[in-house]
């Protein structure tokens, strides 16, 4: 009723738990910080007791709120005088565990498997009991047994009681010593203070918009606090009485007077004419202004971080190609320290590789240049540069050695036949993860390999998502820098692609992407003899960015898996690829990848409270109301070990036009490297502010990130960066990101920063071209691009896949087959 009145955007004192109000207090926010804390320890008990109306049930939804659910598995129940036999029942209910039997054995072995099996996953199950004062004596031991259920040296369930104070009473009686001994953690939550209960209703209205009308006397806060006792509950209650009435008056005043004859109304209607007004203490005075001080910030070690090649055990059939790539490493460095060398003479597999690669790229060098003209948006493509390209006409230097890097996943079925999947992206990775999980499903299909030709970083770090799409069953990152031209990367990846293809002599070699690194792993597996798919093919087709490397993979092919969408078959026929090369796939791929981890996003408001960034950001505040602040999702990479180049992205997230805030993402490697820089250029301290650590933030942290442009923080979990993608205004990505696609799909306007432009993903064309400024400013284009976005909401779902990678699987299985039934069995010789 008052609402309208007033100009709010819902109800600021609702009396059921609401974690978009949650009021950070000095109690509140400890209590929120012990359950936190409870869950990375992963084990024991913590114990959280308050009064009736204190909030207890708000940190419990506010916890809940932030899980990673990819770590975590919640289950609740109230407590209702539950003994140790419903107790059991109401556990195994909470988790939605099917169970066929009801004696006691069953319900415990049943709970136990189902335990056992969330900790094979790296999942740990947290039992919350609210109400936890209403327990037996005997239900309360239960639990504590429970606690005995390991996996090796792990718990399988940890629990967290909340209840009223007479839980603590309950727990310390005599019987309980046991169970005492395995609290974590606990702690009561009082009320509020005096100037705590102030700073509770401004929060409150703020939530629902409130620019000061009604106005509040500072006695009118006193005497809330008097009849009240700070309890939030009654606060609540009080407060939403108060604002009736001061509507009802016609007052935009909320006095003293107002609030304690309204007080006084409400303690007659529901009787309570037994309580006790609390005695209002003396407020602190005010401190005098003074000039605000530099704060030395604590130092914060930096995160661990192994230099060393991550270590997997290997069957014994793969021990001799581990010692190969050690190896090769070794060559590699060896051949690194020899400066003045001739650069054609750090290649060790022969002086007649690079005229071999001329040889075969001669015919394509000449189809080539009909090629592009075809695709290419306008006429500015020098041919005689590209022909040079790929004729490789110029000695080149060698590259720096890197370490091989090999990853396998442990105890996976043996497999007849291998497929080398190439890719130099984490989306190309994120594709094939799902086919080869598609491919696992069918008996008797080939094993899918992961081949990286760059390093590591360059695709998904696939640790954080095992459980919702398992990574390829071995993967191999060849170390090619990135940015490093055709010329240069050749030699390197036909040693290091050479001798995989030698270690695995695959069925076939698959890519997907366009990458100097990967073109040449292609040319690679095509002088080797070995069939060539290319999956994605033709995109350049139907988009306005052409790809010189994309049409001299569809040329040299034996296979292509081309996109239904308009253009892509046309363009292919177009450039002389013949029919029966061609199968066409429905869908898009990244459709179905997506959807693979879909069912662990969330909405933007949790994705940023388990990160410990302000929930205020986004279309609403959280799932229930409560209008957002915009912001721009910013996944710009850099190399940690350059300075020039972090502060070069740094440069470009603060010359956005037209942004209120940026969440910038990192990765692992990039967080330490960006905190030097901070510490090194002061004068970014404030617009820019790297968001470090877990839990509550204290008041000078949350005022730094209210007033900071740009906050950045360490992602590092998939399903995450796309819970904050789905609530941003815009996005700033760059090519190649899992990002992108998901973008496109949930219509998440995009810029992509392409060698230092800033470019949107739907006008490539215009932005790219050489001759196309003009002499304008590219930064005008951008803040007119910006300008012309329209006000967005949280996108749709991506749950349920397309259909491609189905698709895709059954031809490539068929084709295999094929293959392989057309190779002539071996002729027996008569003795």
């Amino acid at each position: 009723m008052y609402e309208s009145y007033f100009g709010f955007h819902g109800q600021p004192f609702q009396l059921n738990p609401d974690p978009a109000f949650f009021f950070n207090s000095r109690g509140h926010g400890r209590a929120l910080a012990y359950l936190q804390y409870g869950v990375t320890q992963s084990e024991g008990f913590i114990v959280i007791t308050g009064e009736i109306g204190a909030g207890k049930t708000t940190l419990v939804r506010m916890l809940l709120e932030g899980l990673d659910r990819q770590k975590v598995l919640p289950a609740q129940i109230v407590s209702t005088q539950l003994e140790s036999g419903e107790l059991l029942q109401a556990i195994i209910t909470a988790f939605g565990i099917p169970s066929q039997g009801t004696s006691k054995a069953h319900l415990i072995a049943t709970l136990e498997a189902f335990l056992t099996a969330l900790a094979a996953q790296g999942r740990h199950a947290l039992l919350i009991v609210d109400e936890a004062q209403n327990l037996d004596p005997r239900a309360v031991e239960e639990l504590r047994m429970l606690s005995n259920f390991q996996l090796g040296n792990k718990a399988l369930l940890q629990s967290f009681l909340v209840g009223q104070p007479e839980l603590r009473r309950l727990l310390e009686s005599p019987s309980m010593e046991q169970l005492r001994q395995r609290v974590t953690a606990s702690y009561h939550l009082g009320p509020l203070g005096i100037e705590e209960t102030q700073g509770y209703v401004q929060h409150r209205l703020k939530h629902v918009g409130w620019s000061g009308r009604p106005s509040f006397d500072e006695g009118a806060f006193d005497s809330l606090f008097r009849w009240t006792g700070g309890v939030p509950r009654r606060i609540n209650r009080l407060c939403n009485r108060v604002l009736l009435a001061s509507f009802l008056d016609g007052t935009d005043v909320v006095n003293e007077a107002l609030v304690e004859r309204t007080a006084l109304e409400l303690r007659e209607e529901i009787g309570e004419s037994d309580f006790t007004p609390s005695v209002v203490p003396q407020r602190a005075p005010a401190a005098p202004v003074v000039a605000p001080r530099t704060v030395e910030p604590e130092p914060i070690a930096a995160p661990a971080v192994d230099p060393q090649p991550e270590s997997v055990a290997v069957p014994e059939e793969a021990a001799a190609a581990d010692s190969t790539l050690a190896d090769m490493a070794v060559e590699a460095a060896e051949l690194a320290t020899l400066t003045d060398a001739d650069p054609l003479l750090v290649e060790p597999v022969g002086d007649d590789l690079l005229e071999d690669v001329d040889a075969l790229l001669a015919v394509s060098a000449r189809q080539l240049a009909v090629i592009a003209a075809r695709v290419q948006a306008d006429s500015a493509l020098d041919l005689e540069s590209v022909a040079k390209r790929v004729m490789l006409e110029q000695p080149v230097a060698p590259l720096p050695a890197i370490a091989v890097e090999r990853t396998q996943r442990a105890g996976m079925p043996p497999r007849s036949g291998v497929v080398l999947c190439v890719a130099d992206t984490a989306s190309a990775a994120l594709k094939f993860a799902a086919l080869a999980k598609r491919m696992a499903e069918q008996a008797g299909a080939a094993r899918m390999v992961l081949v990286n030709p760059g390093v590591k970083a360059t695709v998904w770090p696939w640790e954080q998502m095992e459980r919702l799409l398992p990574s390829l069953e071995i993967g191999l990152h060849l170390g090619a820098p990135a940015g490093a031209d055709l010329e240069r990367v050749l030699p390197l990846i036909f040693e290091r692609f050479g001798r995989v293809l030698d270690e695995f002599n695959p069925l076939a070699v698959l890519t997907l992407g366009d990458g100097d690194a990967l073109l040449a792993s292609a040319l690679c597996a095509r002088r080797r003899h070995v069939p060539l798919i290319r999956v994605e093919a033709g995109l350049h087709h139907a988009s306005a960015r052409p790809s010189i490397n994309g049409a001299l993979l569809d040329q040299i092919a034996d296979l292509l898996f081309a996109s239904a969408r308009p253009g892509v078959l046309r363009g292919l026929q177009r450039q002389g690829i013949a029919a029966e090369r061609v199968y066409s796939i429905p869908g898009l791929l990244q459709v179905d990848a997506l959807a693979a981890v879909w069912k662990e996003v969330s909405t933007a408001y949790g994705a940023f409270m388990r990160h410990g960034l302000p929930i205020y950001l986004g279309p609403t505040w959280s799932e229930h109301a409560g209008a957002g602040t915009p912001y721009v999702l910013c996944g710009l990479t850099f190399d940690p070990n350059d300075p020039a180049a972090i502060a070069d992205a740094v440069s470009t997230v603060l010359s956005l036009p037209q942004t209120d805030k940026v969440v910038w993402i990192l990765d692992r490697c990039a967080t330490p490297a960006l905190r030097l820089l901070l510490a090194d250029r002061p004068e970014l301290a404030g617009p820019v502010v790297l968001v470090e650590g877990d839990g509550p933030r204290g008041a000078e942290m949350r005022e730094q990130m209210d007033q900071a442009r740009v906050l950045c923080r360490e992602v590092d979990v998939l399903p995450d960066q796309l819970s904050m993608l789905r609530g941003a205004s815009w996005a700033l990505l760059e090519p190649g990101q899992v990002l992108v696609d998901a973008a496109d799909l949930l219509n998440v306007p995009t810029l992509l920063d392409i060698n230092g432009r800033l470019v949107p993903a739907d006008a490539i064309a215009g932005m790219v071209s050489d001759g196309d400024d003009h002499g304008a400013d590219p930064r005008d284009a951008v803040s007119a691009w910006i300008a012309g976005i329209e006000p967005g909401t949280v996108r749709e779902s991506l749950a349920d896949g397309g259909g491609a990678v189905e698709v895709l699987q059954t031809h490539l299985c068929g084709w295999i087959g094929r293959q392989q039934a057309a190779v002539p069995a071996p002729v027996a010789v008569a003795a």
